[in-house]
């Protein structure tokens, strides 16, 4: 229900509803009317990118960030487009996970002494994690093997905070956090209540200027954008309800005692 396609889905089935239930059901036909308006105009670059460039806005960041930047850096795998035909096919990797670690390899050159940990599990059962496919692409960029580490369990990004700070041996609780422009609001809310600072290093932006008339014309990259942005949206409160839930849960185990 988070696509725009689904919605002209539902006025479409209003509106016959409406027209089937005859004087009884005349409010269907307007109301599916309205939901056809919203998700044509939620299909337009205009609110795709008014979207992405609200959770793309760079957040507050920690003064240490500046002043005492962290020697390790988080990245997040994006996921793959296919099924890798082995421990090294790279090539499986999607552009966003290629993206992110391209971004994370640039900051690893610039200073001597930085390492990489990239966190990401397999999309199936017994399939190669996306984190492990990485670290070979990492290296055919020229990352060294003792700068590479991987946490290659988890499936969300809320797993992957988790994982990542379970590691051990355990990585500094100040990194730098590397993944998607657009997925950054989330990712760092889930490594900041995993006990973690995260100085964000976006990658893999997606906002493109605006621009008339292509900007009020829908299209489906603009689709694409406004599913990806109210998933993010959305993930980010569930995050927020899973994280007071895990907390409740805390507090009740440590009043039952042992």
């Amino acid at each position: 229900m988070l696509s725009p396609l689904s919605w002209l889905l539902v006025a479409l089935l209003a509106v016959c509803l409406g027209s089937w239930l005859h004087e009884r059901g005349r409010w269907l036909r307007p109301a599916g009317a309205v939901i056809a308006c919203v998700a044509v105009v939620a299909m337009t670059p205009w609110v795709a990118n008014a979207l992405v460039g609200w959770l793309e806005a760079p957040g507050s960041m920690p003064r240490s960030c500046q002043s005492s930047p962290p020697q390790v850096a988080v990245v997040l795998a994006g996921g793959v487009d296919a099924e890798p035909s082995g421990p090294t096919d790279f090539s499986a990797l999607s552009i966003t996970s290629r993206r992110r670690i391209e971004r994370a390899v640039a900051w690893w050159r610039d200073q001597p002494g930085r390492s990489l940990v990239v966190s990401g599990g397999p999309q199936l059962a017994a399939g190669v994690p996306a984190s492990a496919l990485m670290l070979v692409y990492a290296r055919r960029l020229g990352v060294r093997d003792d700068a590479l580490r991987a946490e290659q369990v988890s499936t969300s990004t809320w797993e992957n905070a988790r994982g990542l700070a379970a590691l051990s041996p355990p990585i500094p609780r100040r990194v730098v956090l590397v993944t998607s422009a657009m997925h950054m609001p989330r990712a760092r809310y889930a490594m900041t209540r995993a006990g973690f600072e995260a100085c964000p290093l976006p990658a893999d932006s997606r906002l493109v200027p605006f621009g008339l008339p292509g900007y009020l014309i829908p299209g489906s990259s603009a689709l694409v954008k406004t599913e990806a942005a109210l998933h993010e949206l959305v993930g980010l409160v569930y995050y927020r309800w899973l994280d007071r839930r895990w907390r409740r849960e805390e507090t009740a185990r440590a009043a039952a005692g042992p």
